[in-house]
Protein backbone atom coordinates (compact mmCIF):
# COMPACT_ATOMS: atom_id res chain seq x y z
CA UNK A 1 0.00 0.00 0.00
CA UNK A 2 1.15 3.61 -0.73
CA UNK A 3 1.89 5.30 2.56
CA UNK A 4 1.70 9.08 2.86
CA UNK A 5 1.85 11.46 5.79
CA UNK A 6 -0.92 13.85 6.77
CA UNK A 7 -1.46 17.57 7.37
CA UNK A 8 2.09 18.88 6.84
CA UNK A 9 4.05 18.73 3.60
CA UNK A 10 1.82 15.76 2.71
CA UNK A 11 4.10 13.19 4.31
CA UNK A 12 7.20 12.20 6.16
CA UNK A 13 8.93 9.83 3.80
CA UNK A 14 12.70 9.41 3.99
CA UNK A 15 13.80 9.06 0.39
CA UNK A 16 17.54 9.38 0.78
CA UNK A 17 20.31 9.19 3.33
CA UNK A 18 20.33 12.06 5.84
CA UNK A 19 22.25 15.16 4.88
CA UNK A 20 24.01 15.65 8.22
CA UNK A 21 26.00 13.01 10.08
CA UNK A 22 25.64 13.10 13.86
CA UNK A 23 28.39 14.99 15.62
CA UNK A 24 30.83 12.71 17.43
CA UNK A 25 31.25 12.86 21.18
CA UNK A 26 33.13 15.98 22.19
CA UNK A 27 32.35 17.83 18.94
CA UNK A 28 30.19 20.94 18.75
CA UNK A 29 26.52 20.31 17.98
CA UNK A 30 25.24 21.58 14.63
CA UNK A 31 23.38 24.89 15.34
CA UNK A 32 20.58 24.25 12.84
CA UNK A 33 20.01 20.76 14.20
CA UNK A 34 19.92 22.16 17.72
CA UNK A 35 17.29 24.73 16.71
CA UNK A 36 15.06 22.23 14.88
CA UNK A 37 15.38 19.69 17.66
CA UNK A 38 14.52 22.22 20.37
CA UNK A 39 11.42 23.38 18.51
CA UNK A 40 10.09 19.87 17.96
CA UNK A 41 11.01 18.61 21.42
CA UNK A 42 9.29 21.45 23.27
CA UNK A 43 6.09 20.88 21.29
CA UNK A 44 6.41 17.14 21.76
CA UNK A 45 6.68 17.47 25.55
CA UNK A 46 3.63 19.73 25.52
CA UNK A 47 1.81 17.17 23.31
CA UNK A 48 1.40 19.80 20.58
CA UNK A 49 1.99 17.07 18.08
CA UNK A 50 0.92 18.91 14.93
CA UNK A 51 3.24 21.80 15.79
CA UNK A 52 6.08 19.37 16.47
CA UNK A 53 5.84 17.57 13.11
CA UNK A 54 7.62 19.98 10.72
CA UNK A 55 10.64 20.26 13.01
CA UNK A 56 10.68 16.51 13.67
CA UNK A 57 10.59 15.90 9.89
CA UNK A 58 13.61 18.12 9.46
CA UNK A 59 15.55 16.23 12.14
CA UNK A 60 14.64 12.84 10.71
CA UNK A 61 15.64 13.97 7.24
CA UNK A 62 18.82 15.82 8.10
CA UNK A 63 20.22 14.74 11.46
CA UNK A 64 18.22 11.69 12.70
CA UNK A 65 20.62 10.65 15.50
CA UNK A 66 20.73 14.12 17.08
CA UNK A 67 21.69 14.78 19.85
CA UNK A 68 23.01 11.55 21.50
CA UNK A 69 23.48 9.27 18.50
CA UNK A 70 20.42 7.22 19.53
CA UNK A 71 17.05 6.33 17.97
CA UNK A 72 14.73 8.39 20.20
CA UNK A 73 13.67 10.73 17.37
CA UNK A 74 12.22 7.79 15.43
CA UNK A 75 10.50 6.51 18.58
CA UNK A 76 8.89 9.89 19.12
CA UNK A 77 7.83 10.06 15.50
CA UNK A 78 5.98 6.76 15.83
CA UNK A 79 4.45 7.93 19.11
CA UNK A 80 3.28 11.23 17.59
CA UNK A 81 1.60 9.68 14.54
CA UNK A 82 0.02 6.95 16.70
CA UNK A 83 -1.42 9.58 19.05
CA UNK A 84 -2.76 11.65 16.17
CA UNK A 85 -4.34 8.52 14.66
CA UNK A 86 -5.94 7.62 17.99
CA UNK A 87 -7.57 11.06 18.17
CA UNK A 88 -8.74 11.03 14.53
CA UNK A 89 -12.35 9.94 13.91
CA UNK A 90 -12.21 9.87 10.10
CA UNK A 91 -11.15 6.33 9.06
CA UNK A 92 -9.34 7.50 5.93
CA UNK A 93 -7.34 10.14 7.79
CA UNK A 94 -6.66 7.70 10.64
CA UNK A 95 -5.20 5.25 8.13
CA UNK A 96 -2.95 7.89 6.59
CA UNK A 97 -1.56 8.73 10.02
CA UNK A 98 -0.96 5.07 10.82
CA UNK A 99 0.79 4.64 7.49
CA UNK A 100 3.07 7.55 8.37
CA UNK A 101 4.00 5.80 11.62
CA UNK A 102 4.69 2.61 9.65
CA UNK A 103 6.94 4.54 7.29
CA UNK A 104 9.03 5.62 10.27
CA UNK A 105 9.10 2.05 11.60
CA UNK A 106 10.36 0.83 8.22
CA UNK A 107 13.04 3.50 7.85
CA UNK A 108 14.44 3.72 11.39
CA UNK A 109 16.93 0.85 11.13
CA UNK A 110 18.40 1.53 7.67
CA UNK A 111 18.68 5.27 8.34
CA UNK A 112 20.31 4.88 11.75
CA UNK A 113 22.67 2.26 10.40
CA UNK A 114 23.61 4.61 7.54
CA UNK A 115 24.61 7.38 9.96
CA UNK A 116 26.28 5.03 12.44
CA UNK A 117 23.67 5.62 15.14
CA UNK A 118 22.72 3.22 17.92
CA UNK A 119 19.68 1.09 17.13
CA UNK A 120 18.55 -2.46 17.88
CA UNK A 121 17.21 -4.05 14.70
CA UNK A 122 15.52 -6.84 16.66
CA UNK A 123 13.61 -4.39 18.87
CA UNK A 124 12.52 -2.20 15.96
CA UNK A 125 11.36 -5.17 13.92
CA UNK A 126 9.36 -6.32 16.93
CA UNK A 127 7.93 -2.80 17.33
CA UNK A 128 6.55 -2.96 13.83
CA UNK A 129 4.85 -6.30 14.41
CA UNK A 130 3.35 -5.10 17.69
CA UNK A 131 2.23 -1.81 16.13
CA UNK A 132 0.24 -3.62 13.45
CA UNK A 133 -1.12 -6.29 15.77
CA UNK A 134 -2.31 -3.71 18.31
CA UNK A 135 -4.25 -1.90 15.55
CA UNK A 136 -5.35 -4.90 13.54
CA UNK A 137 -8.88 -3.52 13.07
CA UNK A 138 -7.47 -0.63 11.04
CA UNK A 139 -4.52 -2.55 9.52
CA UNK A 140 -6.04 -5.97 8.81
CA UNK A 141 -4.92 -5.81 5.18
CA UNK A 142 -1.26 -5.83 6.24
CA UNK A 143 -1.51 -8.47 8.99
CA UNK A 144 1.04 -10.51 7.05
CA UNK A 145 3.61 -7.77 7.66
CA UNK A 146 3.25 -8.27 11.41
CA UNK A 147 3.77 -12.02 10.95
CA UNK A 148 6.77 -11.34 8.71
CA UNK A 149 8.21 -9.05 11.38
CA UNK A 150 7.90 -11.74 14.05
CA UNK A 151 9.51 -14.31 11.76
CA UNK A 152 12.37 -11.88 11.13
CA UNK A 153 12.80 -11.46 14.89
CA UNK A 154 12.86 -15.23 15.36
CA UNK A 155 15.53 -15.61 12.69
CA UNK A 156 17.61 -12.88 14.33
CA UNK A 157 17.33 -14.17 17.91
CA UNK A 158 15.55 -17.54 18.04
CA UNK A 159 16.37 -18.04 21.71
CA UNK A 160 15.12 -14.60 22.79
CA UNK A 161 11.77 -14.08 21.10
CA UNK A 162 9.07 -14.14 23.76
CA UNK A 163 6.82 -17.25 23.73
CA UNK A 164 3.82 -14.97 23.11
CA UNK A 165 5.11 -14.22 19.61
CA UNK A 166 6.06 -17.85 19.03
CA UNK A 167 2.43 -18.70 19.77
CA UNK A 168 1.32 -16.09 17.23
CA UNK A 169 3.58 -17.65 14.58
CA UNK A 170 2.37 -21.21 15.21
CA UNK A 171 -1.22 -20.01 15.28
CA UNK A 172 -0.81 -18.26 11.93
CA UNK A 173 0.63 -21.40 10.33
CA UNK A 174 -2.17 -23.52 11.75
CA UNK A 175 -5.06 -21.19 10.88
CA UNK A 176 -3.79 -20.65 7.33
CA UNK A 177 -3.74 -24.41 6.78
CA UNK A 178 0.04 -24.88 6.74
CA UNK A 179 -0.10 -27.95 8.98
CA UNK A 180 3.33 -29.14 7.87
CA UNK A 181 4.88 -25.79 8.65
CA UNK A 182 3.19 -25.69 12.06
CA UNK A 183 4.43 -29.18 12.94
CA UNK A 184 7.95 -28.39 11.73
CA UNK A 185 8.06 -25.24 13.81
CA UNK A 186 6.61 -26.94 16.89
CA UNK A 187 9.21 -29.70 16.65
CA UNK A 188 11.94 -27.08 16.26
CA UNK A 189 10.72 -25.23 19.35
CA UNK A 190 10.53 -28.50 21.25
CA UNK A 191 14.14 -29.29 20.33
CA UNK A 192 15.62 -25.83 20.95
CA UNK A 193 13.50 -24.33 23.72
CA UNK A 194 11.56 -27.25 25.10
CA UNK A 195 12.72 -26.61 28.67
CA UNK A 196 10.88 -23.29 28.88
CA UNK A 197 7.46 -23.41 30.52
CA UNK A 198 5.96 -20.96 28.01
CA UNK A 199 7.23 -22.96 25.04
CA UNK A 200 6.12 -26.26 26.57
CA UNK A 201 2.62 -24.82 26.86
CA UNK A 202 2.57 -23.83 23.19
CA UNK A 203 3.80 -27.24 22.04
CA UNK A 204 1.29 -29.07 24.24
CA UNK A 205 -1.58 -26.88 23.09
CA UNK A 206 -1.03 -27.40 19.38
CA UNK A 207 -0.08 -31.06 19.65
CA UNK A 208 -3.44 -31.46 21.39
CA UNK A 209 -5.24 -29.53 18.67
CA UNK A 210 -3.52 -31.27 15.76
CA UNK A 211 -4.68 -34.94 15.77
CA UNK A 212 -1.85 -37.47 16.14
CA UNK A 213 -2.98 -39.24 12.96
CA UNK A 214 -2.41 -36.05 10.99
CA UNK A 215 0.99 -35.61 12.60
CA UNK A 216 1.91 -39.19 11.79
CA UNK A 217 0.72 -38.94 8.19
CA UNK A 218 2.73 -35.75 7.71
CA UNK A 219 5.90 -37.23 9.22
CA UNK A 220 5.55 -40.47 7.25
CA UNK A 221 5.36 -38.45 4.03
CA UNK A 222 8.42 -36.47 5.05
CA UNK A 223 10.34 -39.64 5.89
CA UNK A 224 9.50 -41.04 2.47
CA UNK A 225 11.03 -37.90 0.95
CA UNK A 226 13.99 -37.87 3.36
CA UNK A 227 14.87 -41.49 4.22
CA UNK A 228 17.15 -41.75 7.22
CA UNK A 229 16.36 -38.28 8.58
CA UNK A 230 17.13 -38.65 12.29
CA UNK A 231 14.70 -36.06 13.61
CA UNK A 232 11.78 -37.43 11.61
CA UNK A 233 12.53 -41.02 12.65
CA UNK A 234 12.63 -40.14 16.34
CA UNK A 235 9.53 -37.95 16.11
CA UNK A 236 7.61 -40.70 14.35
CA UNK A 237 8.75 -43.27 16.88
CA UNK A 238 7.50 -41.11 19.77
CA UNK A 239 4.12 -40.69 18.07
CA UNK A 240 3.86 -44.42 17.38
CA UNK A 241 4.56 -45.01 21.07
CA UNK A 242 1.95 -42.43 22.09
CA UNK A 243 -0.66 -44.06 19.88
CA UNK A 244 0.48 -47.59 20.81
CA UNK A 245 1.22 -48.60 17.22
CA UNK A 246 3.32 -51.60 18.16
CA UNK A 247 3.92 -52.98 14.66
CA UNK A 248 4.96 -49.59 13.28
CA UNK A 249 7.28 -49.06 16.23
CA UNK A 250 8.95 -52.42 15.66
CA UNK A 251 9.34 -51.70 11.95
CA UNK A 252 11.06 -48.42 12.77
CA UNK A 253 13.12 -49.80 15.68
CA UNK A 254 16.23 -50.80 13.63
CA UNK A 255 16.51 -47.24 12.31
CA UNK A 256 16.10 -45.82 15.81
CA UNK A 257 18.85 -48.08 17.14
CA UNK A 258 21.17 -46.98 14.35
CA UNK A 259 20.84 -43.35 15.46
CA UNK A 260 21.59 -41.86 18.87
CA UNK A 261 18.64 -43.00 21.00
CA UNK A 262 18.19 -41.77 24.54
CA UNK A 263 18.48 -44.17 27.48
CA UNK A 264 14.70 -44.15 27.91
CA UNK A 265 14.21 -45.01 24.25
CA UNK A 266 16.65 -47.91 24.57
CA UNK A 267 14.79 -49.14 27.64
CA UNK A 268 11.51 -48.99 25.75
CA UNK A 269 12.96 -50.93 22.81
CA UNK A 270 14.43 -53.56 25.11
CA UNK A 271 11.01 -54.14 26.69
CA UNK A 272 9.37 -54.31 23.27
CA UNK A 273 11.80 -56.92 21.99
CA UNK A 274 11.27 -58.92 25.18
CA UNK A 275 7.51 -58.79 24.69
CA UNK A 276 8.01 -60.01 21.10
CA UNK A 277 10.14 -62.90 22.36
CA UNK A 278 13.43 -61.65 20.93
CA UNK A 279 15.63 -61.99 24.01
CA UNK A 280 18.98 -61.78 22.14
CA UNK A 281 18.01 -58.41 20.63
CA UNK A 282 16.92 -57.17 24.06
CA UNK A 283 20.32 -58.18 25.44
CA UNK A 284 22.08 -56.37 22.61
CA UNK A 285 20.15 -53.19 23.44
CA UNK A 286 21.14 -53.56 27.10
CA UNK A 287 24.79 -53.60 26.06
CA UNK A 288 24.16 -50.47 23.98
CA UNK A 289 22.58 -48.85 27.02
CA UNK A 290 25.54 -49.73 29.26
CA UNK A 291 27.93 -48.22 26.70
CA UNK A 292 26.30 -44.78 26.91
CA UNK A 293 28.40 -42.24 28.83
CA UNK A 294 27.25 -41.40 32.36
CA UNK A 295 24.20 -43.64 32.14
CA UNK A 296 22.84 -45.15 35.37
CA UNK A 297 21.79 -48.76 35.02
CA UNK A 298 18.53 -49.05 36.92
CA UNK A 299 16.89 -51.93 38.73
CA UNK A 300 14.39 -52.34 35.88
CA UNK A 301 17.27 -52.74 33.41
CA UNK A 302 18.76 -55.65 35.35
CA UNK A 303 15.28 -57.10 35.85
CA UNK A 304 14.57 -57.07 32.11
CA UNK A 305 17.87 -58.81 31.44
CA UNK A 306 16.88 -61.44 33.97
CA UNK A 307 13.69 -62.01 31.98
CA UNK A 308 15.69 -62.24 28.74
CA UNK A 309 18.01 -64.93 30.14
CA UNK A 310 15.13 -66.79 31.71
CA UNK A 311 13.37 -66.86 28.33
CA UNK A 312 16.48 -68.57 26.95
CA UNK A 313 16.46 -70.98 29.96
CA UNK A 314 19.77 -69.56 31.13
CA UNK A 315 18.61 -69.78 34.72
CA UNK A 316 21.91 -68.96 36.42
CA UNK A 317 22.36 -65.73 34.49
CA UNK A 318 18.71 -64.83 35.06
CA UNK A 319 19.10 -65.20 38.85
CA UNK A 320 22.25 -63.08 38.77
CA UNK A 321 20.46 -60.22 36.99
CA UNK A 322 17.44 -60.41 39.31
CA UNK A 323 19.82 -60.13 42.26
CA UNK A 324 21.55 -57.14 40.67
CA UNK A 325 18.14 -55.51 40.35
CA UNK A 326 17.64 -55.98 44.10
CA UNK A 327 21.13 -54.69 44.81
CA UNK A 328 20.31 -51.55 42.81
CA UNK A 329 16.95 -51.14 44.59
CA UNK A 330 16.21 -53.38 47.58
CA UNK A 331 12.55 -52.31 47.37
CA UNK A 332 12.18 -53.54 43.78
CA UNK A 333 9.69 -56.28 44.60
CA UNK A 334 9.26 -57.38 40.99
CA UNK A 335 12.77 -58.82 41.11
CA UNK A 336 12.06 -60.60 44.40
CA UNK A 337 8.96 -62.21 42.92
CA UNK A 338 10.85 -63.03 39.71
CA UNK A 339 13.40 -65.02 41.73
CA UNK A 340 10.63 -67.07 43.32
CA UNK A 341 9.03 -67.70 39.93
CA UNK A 342 12.44 -68.59 38.46
CA UNK A 343 12.99 -71.17 41.20
CA UNK A 344 9.57 -72.71 40.51
CA UNK A 345 10.29 -72.76 36.76
CA UNK A 346 13.65 -74.43 37.30
CA UNK A 347 12.15 -77.14 39.49
CA UNK A 348 9.46 -77.75 36.89
CA UNK A 349 11.98 -77.79 34.03
CA UNK A 350 14.61 -80.05 35.53
CA UNK A 351 12.27 -82.13 37.68
CA UNK A 352 12.72 -83.76 41.09
CA UNK A 353 14.93 -86.83 41.50
CA UNK A 354 14.33 -88.45 44.87
CA UNK A 355 13.05 -87.42 48.25
CA UNK A 356 15.84 -84.99 49.15
CA UNK A 357 15.42 -82.92 45.99
CA UNK A 358 11.78 -82.26 46.88
CA UNK A 359 13.11 -80.10 49.72
CA UNK A 360 13.70 -77.38 47.12
CA UNK A 361 10.01 -76.55 47.37
CA UNK A 362 10.57 -75.42 50.96
CA UNK A 363 13.10 -72.88 49.62
CA UNK A 364 10.75 -71.84 46.82
CA UNK A 365 7.92 -71.28 49.33
CA UNK A 366 10.33 -69.18 51.40
CA UNK A 367 11.16 -67.13 48.30
CA UNK A 368 7.46 -66.47 47.64
CA UNK A 369 7.00 -65.45 51.28
CA UNK A 370 9.88 -62.94 51.01
CA UNK A 371 8.23 -61.54 47.89
CA UNK A 372 4.96 -61.08 49.76
CA UNK A 373 3.13 -63.65 47.65
CA UNK A 374 1.29 -65.82 50.20
CA UNK A 375 -0.71 -67.53 47.47
CA UNK A 376 2.51 -68.58 45.72
CA UNK A 377 3.86 -69.98 48.96
CA UNK A 378 0.65 -71.99 49.49
CA UNK A 379 0.87 -73.43 45.98
CA UNK A 380 4.27 -74.89 46.80
CA UNK A 381 2.87 -76.80 49.80
CA UNK A 382 1.36 -79.48 47.56
CA UNK A 383 4.88 -80.36 46.39
CA UNK A 384 6.47 -80.43 49.87
CA UNK A 385 8.03 -83.71 51.03
CA UNK A 386 5.50 -86.01 52.73
CA UNK A 387 5.65 -87.29 56.29
CA UNK A 388 7.04 -90.53 54.84
CA UNK A 389 9.78 -88.60 53.01
CA UNK A 390 10.75 -86.83 56.23
CA UNK A 391 10.84 -90.17 58.08
CA UNK A 392 13.24 -91.73 55.55
CA UNK A 393 15.63 -88.76 55.24
CA UNK A 394 17.68 -88.99 58.40
CA UNK A 395 18.91 -85.40 58.48
CA UNK A 396 15.34 -84.04 58.50
CA UNK A 397 13.41 -83.42 61.67
CA UNK A 398 9.99 -81.83 61.31
CA UNK A 399 10.02 -78.21 62.47
CA UNK A 400 13.82 -77.89 62.59
CA UNK A 401 16.24 -76.16 60.20
CA UNK A 402 18.11 -77.97 57.45
CA UNK A 403 20.39 -77.09 54.55
CA UNK A 404 19.03 -77.64 51.03
CA UNK A 405 20.76 -77.42 47.64
CA UNK A 406 19.30 -77.93 44.17
CA UNK A 407 20.91 -77.37 40.73
CA UNK A 408 19.30 -76.76 37.33
CA UNK A 409 20.85 -75.26 34.17
CA UNK A 410 23.43 -73.06 35.80
CA UNK A 411 21.20 -72.14 38.73
CA UNK A 412 21.88 -73.32 42.26
CA UNK A 413 19.00 -72.95 44.71
CA UNK A 414 20.42 -73.38 48.17
CA UNK A 415 19.96 -72.19 51.72
CA UNK A 416 18.68 -73.00 55.16
CA UNK A 417 14.97 -73.69 55.59
CA UNK A 418 12.47 -75.26 57.98
CA UNK A 419 11.46 -78.89 57.53
CA UNK A 420 7.70 -79.20 57.11
CA UNK A 421 5.41 -81.67 55.42
CA UNK A 422 2.52 -81.42 53.00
Amino acid sequence: MYRSGFFLAAAFVVLSAPMVVRAQSGQELDPESLTQYSLYYENYKAKNYLDALPYLHWILQNDPAFPRNKDQNFERGVEIYAALAEAESDPAKKRVLLDSALAILDRAVPVMQAVGGEIDEFEWTLKKGRFIQARIDQLSDIKSEAIDAYWACYRMKPAELDPYYLDVLVGDLYTTGDLGGALDFLRELQDTRGEEAGVTGIVSKYFTVIPPEEQIAFLEERLADKPGDQKIILQLFELYQQEMYHDRMMALAPQVLALDPTPEMLRLLARMYLEDGDAPQAMSIFEQLKALPDVEIKAEDYYNMGIAHQDLEEFGEAASFYQQALDADPEYNSAELAIANLYATAASTCGIDGREQAAVFWLIADAYTRAGDAAGARRMQTAFPTAEDIFYVQKWTNGERTQVSYYCRGLTISGSTTVRQQ
